[in-house]
């Protein structure tokens, strides 16, 4: 039944999902991460705590790849576009950066554990990320926060 409050919170889990993109591959390293649940989660109060904690909010590194922003453009827009699209360019950020963020939420969620629906599985999402930016920061590789939709 698709009006169920079950099947409405199933459905919301499936599709947007936050994840991490690398610079480029780094051996044995899956970089897979879900990122539904933090995807899904309360952004506006996401970002309000890190900003409160002092650390850049998670979609302050959010960047995509010019090249597929212009197809999607394009695809959404139509070929008979009047100028050309003016796409941003692609940007890294170091693994550090990122860190800072995810540990800082990580350690606030801890210590309240009622902040945010679905809490503890935005906090799972977070310790993929951590995992993967770990990595990222050892092998010296950039990233950015991408969606997948």
């Amino acid at each position: 039944m698709q009006g169920t409050p079950q099947n409405q919170h199933e459905s919301r889990n499936m599709g947007l999902a936050w994840y991490i993109a690398a610079e480029t591959d780094v051996d044995g390293l899956d970089i897979f991460c879900n990122g539904k649940s933090i995807a899904h989660a309360d952004e506006a109060r996401l970002e309000s705590l890190c900003l409160e904690l002092g650390v850049r909010p998670l979609m302050d590194f959010f960047s995509v790849d010019p090249v597929e922003t212009a197809m999607l453009l394009e695809a959404y827009l139509g070929e008979d576009a009047d100028e050309p699209l003016d796409t941003p360019d692609e940007e890294w950020f170091h693994p550090e950066e990122g860190l800072k963020t995810v540990k800082a939420l990580r350690e606030y969620l801890a210590a309240h554990p009622n902040e945010l629906e679905g809490q503890q599985a935005v906090v799972d999402d977070l310790n993929e990320y951590q995992h993967i930016l770990e990595v990222l920061q050892r092998n010296q590789v950039r990233w950015h926060m991408a969606v997948d939709i």
